[in-house]
């Protein structure tokens, strides 16, 4: 893939949603390639339950240089990445808030949060493309409901390893999900969290599921910005170890409120079949079952692709980034006119 020139920034502000009214830090890190070109697409990220806006960086960095074939022209403007406001670097910031709720936050929040950025004026004049993986292709798509704001208007939508399920499937196969999504939630609620340093947290990582199977880069960046610094009392004296930044109080709800998952489902049929929706999955099949990404692929009135990366699973962002920038890049080339197919 060709080398990526870029500038980075970081934007935080504070938005409030429906459940926290006194608002909540949104941050997002601001990719700008060099060149860019003004005309482009301004591509937007949204990760997956208990990581990071940055996971997305291996990816980013090999879709920044994507040039239109017919004109040689760079296809992305610039792209952004979201934290969810209980993750990454966005949990730090809304800690104290965030403790002192009687709740843990949900996806709504997220689109809630994303809903006010870009209604702020921050991308007008934008031809934004949704990117989401899994609770943050859920985030992505809420984002477009008709709400107290406008409903964010995307030119393209691309869904990476969704975790979404038709309404009528689910009916059918309610004891197997719920199975499921307990055997998740008690596994983050078992999880180890605290750690004497990052390379300790590293090490802990590299030799357990599912982290082994992720690429390095991907890793290190988790690492990086997906703990964060505390001071923990051991005897009579303080010292530094580093814990999950989202609480797996918070993560693991996720996996319980799975009511606005379902008003995505029920969304996607009734959007409009001018705006071309991308499926993106992994080759294998793990914590999303094959008839979930059917009973989804089959809602909308137009599908544009469905793709396949290839050594990767349901997390495909941290498995195979190189892969799945590839299949990102079929996207855009596709949406620069009639003459590019996937």
């Amino acid at each position: 893939m060709p080398s990526s020139s870029y500038k980075t920034s970081t934007v935080s502000a504070s938005f409030p949603t429906k459940s926290v009214k006194q608002g909540l830090r949104l941050v997002a890190k601001r990719y700008i390639p060099e060149p860019s070109n003004r005309d482009g697409f301004t591509l937007l990220f949204f990760h997956n339950a208990g990581t990071h806006k940055e996971a997305w960086e291996p990816t980013i960095e090999a879709v920044l240089p994507v040039k239109d074939p017919a004109t040689n022209l760079p296809i992305v403007r610039e792209a952004w990445s979201f934290d969810m406001q209980n993750h990454g670097e966005a949990a730090v910031l809304n800690l104290d808030t965030l403790k002192a709720l009687d709740h843990p936050l949900t996806v709504d929040d997220w689109a809630d949060g994303f809903r006010a950025f870009v209604a702020s004026g921050a991308l007008d004049g934008h031809k934004l493309v949704g990117i989401g993986h899994s609770l943050g292709a859920s985030a992505m798509l809420l984002a477009t409901h008709p709400d107290e704001l406008p409903p964010v208007d995307y030119k393209a939508i691309v869904l990476v390893e969704d975790a979404l399920l038709a309404r009528a499937v689910y009916a059918k196969t309610r004891e197997e999900n719920h199975a499921q999504l307990k055997a998740v939630y008690d596994g983050v609620t078992r999880r180890r969290d605290t750690w004497n340093s990052r390379e300790e947290a590293y090490g802990y990582f590299a030799k357990r599921l599912p982290w082994v199977m992720w690429d390095k880069r991907v890793l290190q960046l988790y690492v990086r910005h997906a703990l964060r610094d505390v001071d923990v009392q051991a005897g009579d004296r303080k010292v530094k170890q580093v814990t999950l930044a989202c609480p797996k109080e918070q993560e693991r709800f996720a996996y319980q409120h799975i009511a606005p998952h379902f008003r995505v489902g029920d969304r996607l049929p009734l959007m409009d079949p001018s705006i071309p929706i991308h499926f993106i999955h992994g080759e294998r099949n793990d914590f999303v079952p094959k008839y979930m990404h059917d009973s989804i692929v089959a809602l909308p009135k137009r599908v544009a692709s469905v793709q396949k990366v290839p050594n990767a699973a349901h997390f495909v962002v941290q498995e195979n980034p190189d892969e799945l920038a590839k299949a990102i890049n079929k996207v855009l080339i596709s949406l620069t006119g009639p003459r590019a197919h996937l």
